[in-house]
C-alpha cells in the first residue's frame, strides 16, 4: 500500500466549495496472485462506502464492513485502496487517507464485523468505495445503515437503524463494456409534494483507465417527457462517483404517482456498477446491482 502520510491532494472549487480528492495508489494490479502460506488472492470492490453522510431530517449514512470465512482455514484480507469521488451535481463529499486496521484475518467458520468509525479518516464525513485484496473463499460485503447522529459516537457497538447491503464484486466479475440494465428502480416524477422515493446511481472505477458511461431510459419506461437524465459520463480511473436520477417537478398541471423504470447502462471498459432506491417514508433503501443486456 502507499505512504499514506503523504497522500497526493487536489482541492477544486465546485459550486463555491472546496472538493477534496485524495488518491491511494495501489502497488500492483494483479487480478489473481501468491500470497503468504501460498493461497491465491484477488481483488475486491465494495463499490459504496460512506462514514457521517448526512441525510434527510438530520440522518445520517454510515457503513460496517462483514468479513466472513465459510472455508477451514484462515483466510486474511487487506485494504489496497480507497477510491475516492463525489457527487453529480458535484458536492464537497470526499474520501482521505485511511488511519485505521488495514489487515484482517478471519478464522475457518467465522465471520468479523468492522464499523467505518472516525478512524477512517479526518473527516466529519467521507463517501468512496474500498478495493480489499482477498485469501481466495473470502466474501465481504458492507451495510450502509441510516442510524441518528447520536449512534455514531458510540462507535462500537453495531449501528441500528434501515440499511441495505453492498456486496463486495470481484474485479474480475465487474460489468464489462458493452450495455447492462438496472431493474426496478423507481423516482416520483410530477410530484406536487415531497419525494417518496430517490434513485441513485453509482460507479467505483477501480483501474487507471477512464470509463465512459451513456445513460437512457428502457423498455415501457422511456417516457421522452420526464427523461432528465446525464446523458454521458466520465468516471475518472481510481475514483468513485454517484448520480441522484432527478425527474421534473410537477407545475401543478399534473400530479404523477411514484413509478416503476429500468435504466440502460452502456459502458466502454470495466466498471462496478450499483443503484440505490430510498423510500423517502421511512429512509429505508435497496441496492440493484446490473444485469447485462443482449
Amino acid at each position: 500500500m502507499a505512504d499514506q502520510s503523504s497522500p497526493r491532494c487536489w482541492r477544486t472549487p465546485i459550486a463555491g466549495r472546496p472538493l477534496r480528492i485524495v488518491f491511494l495508489v495501489l502497488t500492483a494490479w494483479v487480478v489473481v496472485s501468491p500470497w503468504a502460506h501460498g493461497q491465491e488472492t484477488k481483488l475486491v470492490v465494495v463499490p459504496a462506502v460512506a462514514y457521517g453522510l448526512p441525510g434527510f431530517d438530520d440522518n445520517l449514512w454510515t457503513s460496517e464492513i462483514y468479513l466472513s470465512n465459510p472455508t477451514s482455514s484462515r483466510l486474511d484480507a487487506t485494504i489496497e485502496a480507497i477510491l475516492p469521488g463525489y457527487t453529480i451535481p458535484p458536492d464537497a463529499w470526499f474520501s482521505c487517507p485511511w488511519t485505521g486496521r488495514s489487515e484482517f484475518h478471519i478464522e475457518p467458520g467465522s465471520s468479523e464485523w468492522y464499523p467505518v468509525g472516525a478512524d477512517l479518516c479526518y473527516a466529519d464525513e467521507a463517501v468512496g468505495a474500498y478495493v480489499f485484496r482477498v485469501t481466495e473463499g473470502m466474501v465481504i460485503s458492507s451495510r450502509m445503515v441510516n442510524h441518528d447522529p447520536e449512534a455514531i459516537a458510540s462507535c462500537c457497538p453495531m449501528l441500528e437503524g434501515f440499511g441495505t447491503e453492498v456486496p463486495g464484486i470481484p474485479v474480475d466479475e465487474l460489468p464489462n463494456a458493452g450495455a447492462h440494465l438496472l431493474s426496478t428502480l423507481v423516482w416520483h416524477p410530477d410530484r406536487c409534494g415531497p419525494r417518496t422515493f430517490d434513485t441513485y446511481v453509482g460507479f467505483a472505477n477501480p483501474f487507471e483507465a477512464e470509463v465512459h458511461v451513456l445513460l437512457e431510459l428502457a423498455g415501457d419506461s422511456a417516457d421522452l417527457s420526464i427523461d432528465t437524465l446525464p446523458r454521458e459520463i466520465t468516471v475518472p480511473g481510481l475514483s468513485w462517483q454517484q448520480i441522484l436520477i432527478r425527474p421534473p417537478t410537477s407545475d401543478g398541471t399534473i400530479c404523477r404517482s411514484p413509478a416503476m423504470f429500468d435504466l440502460r447502462v452502456e459502458i466502454d471498459g470495466p466498471l462496478a456498477i450499483y443503484a440505490s432506491v430510498v423510500d423517502r417514508s421511512r429512509q429505508d433503501g435497496r441496492v440493484v446491482l446490473p444485469l447485462p443486456m443482449e
